[in-house]
């Protein structure tokens, strides 16, 4: 198999597990919506890559699609276009489970978000982002174990890593 090939299933592969995912933290999200009103952080981290500017779409920027001829998603409006969420930027059409949530101002999106350590590694930027330590491999838990570790007993938390 050819790299390119290996590299196009991959992104197919990951693009199917976000699609999911995205459903499914949008009908949790719904489904809870009316027994609560807690707050919740929702962190999702793709191990191994997605393309960012093909999921939250610069749609207004020539340089994307000057960039991107083949893989670039259609601006809004058009046939599998980008679904429209500032005048600037576009979600995904294969992500509109999740346009409710961002109209309702409970979504957000951290775009070209990464860590300040500039080791080319990617295992160790994995590392780094799972203990939220950049830089610093001695770190034996992760970032929501010690999160989790300051909130008082009394109140019920949920978590999944």
């Amino acid at each position: 198999m050819k790299r390119r090939k290996l590299l196009q299933q991959a992104s197919l592969l990951t693009a199917g597990g976000l699609i999911s995912m995205g459903s499914w933290v949008a009908r949790g999200l719904a489904n809870t919506a009316n027994t609560n009103h807690r707050k919740r952080l929702i962190v999702i981290f793709l191990r191994g890559g997605i393309d960012g500017l093909n999921v939250v779409v610069p749609y207004q920027d020539a340089d994307y699609y000057q960039a991107r001829p083949r893989i670039a998603i259609p601006r809004t409006g058009e046939k599998g276009g980008v679904l429209d969420l500032d005048g600037y930027f576009g979600l995904h059409p294969a992500l509109a489970d999740l346009m409710p949530l961002w109209k309702q101002k409970s979504l957000a999106f951290v775009h070209a978000s990464g860590s300040p350590d500039s080791n080319r590694s990617h295992f160790d930027a994995q590392d780094y982002m799972e203990s939220g330590t950049p830089g610093i491999k001695s770190t034996d838990d992760g970032w929501m174990n010690r999160l989790l570790g300051t909130i008082p007993k009394e109140i019920p938390t949920q978590a999944v890593n």
